[in-house]
């Protein structure tokens, strides 16, 4: 069984791919909301960012953390009524 030597550029390509989609599900679900969210929109951003936080954890690899917490920063700070 040979393993690919790309295989940390592969995990990382695919993570930026789902933060692209992490940032854009945010803008669709809630910037047309002008800060009037309900407990549905928080709870509901909230369990976003819980499973995209559990579910991407990499290996220790401190590129993708970064990315991955910067992302989350940028959302945080673009919503801050969300959370």
């Amino acid at each position: 069984m040979n393993v690919s030597l790309n295989y940390h550029e592969i995990l990382e390509e695919n993570l930026v791919v789902e933060l692209e989609w992490l940032e854009e599900e945010f803008e669709l679900l809630f910037q047309s909301k002008l800060d009037k969210y309900t407990k549905i929109d928080v709870k509901t951003a909230n369990s976003i960012l819980d499973y995209i936080l559990e579910n991407n954890y990499r290996y220790d690899n401190i590129i993708l953390l970064n990315l991955l917490n910067r992302v989350k920063e940028n959302i945080e700070n673009m919503y801050p009524d969300l959370f």
